[in-house]
């Protein structure tokens, strides 16, 4: 009878122990959901690591094409710390959520699939762009051990994933990306710059989930050399001043917008701003370091191994023309640039462009099309392969992510359409499709 007892008394409290367990995590759950939580500690040993919501990004006031103007390649830093005010506005700008729903960058097929891990001295996090928070990935200093770039505070690992995406797209978007962090942190007195994930890994040595492809890492820091720049304008160039808008970094991210259908006409002083935007040369010089650093004059974006090996058509209802931005890959002697346009074809081949991509597209005042030269992908170490095809991709993305910028300023909007069939825009271009490689199209319009 005592045993019965015993054993019912036993159960009994089991119960009460089980659904008490249950009833509590249930209750954690629906009054704390991961979204609202503000800090869930996982102890490894004496350690503690922490998922914890980042604080609202910062606004910057500085304007949009100022900090294009600014753009350039940082690779040494300070040991001066991040601060996560920082790190918060700068992974907001790269792929955080707006007001709106929409993120900071375009998608591409409507679809987002960017992946950010931030490498900090503690451990590995992963960018919860929805929450906007850091949740623990893995423990460990990975920082100076995921490839061969550049010591610095804060690592940022740029990925993609694979089930949404394709190399090509992924990096498409990567560059759209990288492009953000580059403004935003140039805004806030700090640095970075793009490392490839080839020819040698870079991310993966954290250790990927099999779905995720790591694109390369963007270490993050203050530079060791103040950043110093004159304005010293293109005054050969024969198309129209660039001009500096009353819009900041801030408000283009959160206001621009993506367009499927068209009104109106592009001015030639917008086509010009759009073309600079994509693949110009900067006004400003540098001057922040003579010795450390040759370039004088940056450009708009970043290229792989400083080849720039990407032209920009222009199609509009007149003809199709071609942007030539200089006569130089890089300046390293601050000389004025001549920048024009060079007519390809006459007539209206925006339906032929349509035809070739998306029909939405054939409205738009204004196509610009990137092209990848694929003979200067070759001048020292070959990157022409299509295992390197992702370099010119992320170029592609961050030329296009630009352009939509600067559309945002300019009172109108944009895309950034694949193109399904190659061979026709060749075609239609004038190129042999053996030695050029169209990337993507960016059609703009009001």
């Amino acid at each position: 009878m005592k045993k019965s007892v015993w054993r019912k008394g036993l159960g009994i409290g089991m119960m009460v122990l089980f659904f008490g367990v249950t009833l509590n995590s249930a209750i954690v759950t629906y009054n704390s959901p991961t979204s609202l939580v503000e800090k869930f500690e996982m102890k490894r040993g004496n350690l503690i690591f922490q998922n914890y919501t980042l604080p609202p990004p910062l606004t910057v006031d500085m304007p949009l094409e100022e900090t294009i103007l600014r753009r350039m390649s940082v690779r040494e830093f300070t040991e001066e710390p991040v601060t996560d005010e920082e790190l918060s506005t700068i992974l907001w700008a790269a792929f955080g959520y707006r007001e709106d729903g929409k993120q900071t960058v375009s998608s591409i097929n409507g679809i987002h699939a960017a992946v950010i891990y931030v490498l900090k001295e503690d451990a590995v996090y992963k960018y919860d762009a929805l929450n906007h928070s850091l949740t623990f990935y893995k423990e460990g200093d990975y920082r100076d051990i995921v490839g061969w770039q550049y010591h610095a505070p804060i690592q940022l690992g740029l990925c993609w994933n694979t089930d949404k995406a394709d190399s090509h797209y992924g990096s498409a978007e990567l560059g759209e990306i990288g492009q953000n962090i580059y403004f935003m942190a140039n805004a806030l007195d700090l640095g970075t710059v793009i490392t490839s994930q080839g020819p040698e890994p870079a991310i993966q040595p954290v250790g990927l989930p099999p779905n995720e492809k790591g694109m390369g890492v963007m270490p993050l820091g203050h530079p060791q050399y103040p950043y110093d720049f004159e304005y010293e304008p293109m005054w050969i160039s024969l198309l129209p001043k660039i001009e500096i808008s009353d819009m900041s970094l801030s408000t283009a991210l959160r206001e621009r917008n993506e367009g499927t259908s068209w009104e109106g006409e592009i001015t030639r002083e917008e086509m010009s701003q759009l073309l600079w935007a994509s693949y110009g040369y900067s006004y400003y010089l540098d001057k922040s370091d003579q010795e450390k650093n040759p370039i004088k004059r940056h450009r708009t974006v970043p290229s792989a191994h400083g080849y720039y090996p990407l032209r920009m058509y222009a199609i509009t209802e007149s003809g199709i023309y071609r942007y030539v931005h200089g006569m130089m890959k890089y300046d390293r002697w601050g000389l004025p640039v001549v920048t024009f346009l060079t007519k390809v074809a006459n007539g209206d081949m925006r339906d032929e462009i349509a035809r070739a991509s998306q029909s939405f597209i054939a409205s738009a005042p204004l196509l610009i099309v990137s092209v990848l030269d694929i003979q200067k992908t070759i001048m020292w170490d070959d990157l022409s392969d299509e295992k390197y095809r992702y370099c010119w991709y992320y170029e592609a993305g961050a030329s296009a992510h630009n352009v939509l910028l600067q559309a945002t300023s300019l009172g109108l909007k944009g895309n950034i359409v694949p193109i399904e069939d190659k061979d026709s825009i060749c075609s239609i271009l004038g190129l042999d499709n053996e030695q050029f490689d169209p990337l993507l199209i960016v059609p703009v319009g009001k």
